[in-house]
C-alpha cells in the first residue's frame, strides 16, 4: 500500500512522531502543530464562558451552566425558564387573538344580504323621490291646463260676451300657458320629470337584472293605507302647531311648555312605517334557491323588526 498512503507511528527521543507517508513525503506531528500555531486556540472553559453571552433566539434548547459564585440556582431563575414564559405568553396571545377573528368574522351569505339590504333602501328612497317628482309636475301641468281651459272656454263658449279688461287678462292668461306647456315639452322637463319617473321600475331593473335580482312595488292593504294617511294627518298637524308655538311664545316659555311636548310627542309617534312597505328587491328563481330566498325574505324582516324596536324604543325615551 505503498502508492495509496500509509499512517506509520514512530517513537523518538523526542516524543511520539505521527507520520503520514505518500509516496516520499513525511510529515510529523512537530511539523503539524508548528503549522497550526497561527491559528487561535480556545480552551474548554473559555468556550463555556462565550456559551453564556449568545441571544437566547439562536437556542433551541436552553444549556444549563454551572454559577461561578457557587449559590445553588433557584428554580425556575434560569434563561430557559424566561424563554418558556415568552413563548407561552406569545402562544396564548396568538390563540387569544384567533379566537378573537373567529368570534367577529361575517359568514358571506350575511354580507350579501346586508349589501343587498343596502342596495334595497338606496332604490327604494330613488323610487320614492321619483314618485314625488312625477306627482308635484303632474299637479302642475294639470293646474295650467285647467286654467288654459277655463280661459278657453270663457273667451269662446260662454253665453255673455266678455269685453273690457277681463277679456284682455284672459286672453293673456291663454297665451300664457300654452307658451309655458310648449317650453316645458321643448326644454325635456316633461320627459326628466314625467315620463323618466314612470318608468322607473322599467330602467332600473333593466340595469340590476345582471345581479339575478328585481324590484318590484308591494302591494299595501285598505287598513295600512289609512294607518298611514292617519299618521301624515297627525306629523302635519304636529309640524304646524310646534312651528306656530315656537314662533309665538318666548324661548323659555317654549322649552317648559307641556302642549309643545305633547305635539312633539305626537310627531315622534306618528312617524311613517319603515320596511318593505311599497318597494322590495326579490331574488332571481332561476339563479338562487329556494332556501337562499327564504333566508333573505327572514334576515329582511328580522333588520326592520329590530330597528322599529330601536326606534320605539328611542321614542318611549324622549317622550318620557
Amino acid at each position: 500500500m505503498d502508492q495509496s498512503g500509509e499512517l506509520s507511528v514512530g517513537i523518538s527521543e523526542n516524543g511520539p512522531k505521527l507520520a503520514s507517508k505518500t509516496g516520499s513525503n513525511v510529515v510529523t506531528a512537530e511539523d503539524a502543530v508548528s503549522e497550526q500555531k497561527g491559528f487561535p486556540v480556545v480552551k474548554i472553559e473559555q468556550f463555556a464562558e462565550f456559551a453564556d453571552q449568545t441571544p437566547l433566539k439562536g437556542r433551541r434548547r436552553p444549556i444549563k451552566t454551572p454559577h461561578r459564585s457557587g449559590t445553588p440556582s433557584q428554580p425556575g431563575s434560569g434563561p430557559g425558564t424566561a424563554t418558556t414564559t415568552t413563548r407561552r405568553r406569545r402562544s396564548s396571545s396568538r390563540s387569544s387573538s384567533k379566537n378573537l377573528k373567529s368570534s367577529t368574522e361575517i359568514s358571506p351569505a350575511s354580507m350579501i344580504f346586508r349589501n343587498l339590504l343596502i342596495l334595497e333602501d338606496d332604490l327604494r328612497r330613488q323610487a320614492r323621490q321619483q314618485k314625488a317628482l312625477k306627482w308635484q309636475f303632474t299637479l302642475f301641468l294639470a293646474l295650467l291646463l285647467g286654467l288654459a281651459a277655463a280661459a278657453f272656454y270663457e273667451l269662446f263658449f260662454s253665453q255673455e260676451p266678455v269685453r273690457g279688461l277681463y277679456k284682455v287678462a284672459l286672453q293673456f292668461a291663454l297665451i300664457f300657458i300654452l307658451v309655458t306647456v310648449v317650453l316645458f315639452h321643448l326644454s325635456g322637463e316633461y320627459r326628466r320629470t314625467i315620463v323618466i319617473p314612470r318608468k322607473f321600475f322599467a330602467s332600473t331593473n333593466k340595469g340590476i337584472r345582471q345581479f339575478n335580482v328585481k324590484l318590484v312595488k308591494v302591494r299595501s292593504s285598505l287598513a295600512d293605507l289609512s294607518i298611514d294617511l292617519v299618521r301624515w294627518l297627525c306629523r302635519t298637524a304636529a309640524s304646524v302647531n310646534l312651528a306656530m308655538a315656537r314662533k309665538f311664545l318666548p324661548a323659555r316659555m317654549a322649552e317648559k311648555s307641556g302642549t309643545i311636548r305633547f305635539w312633539d310627542a305626537v310627531a315622534l309617534r306618528s312617524q311613517p312605517r319603515i320596511g318593505a312597505i311599497d318597494v322590495k328587491l326579490v331574488l332571481n328563481p332561476r339563479a338562487f334557491s329556494a332556501e337562499v330566498r327564504e333566508g333573505w325574505e327572514i334576515y329582511r324582516d328580522e333588520f326592520w323588526a329590530r330597528e322599529g324596536a330601536r326606534r320605539r324604543k328611542q321614542v318611549n325615551e324622549t317622550g318620557s
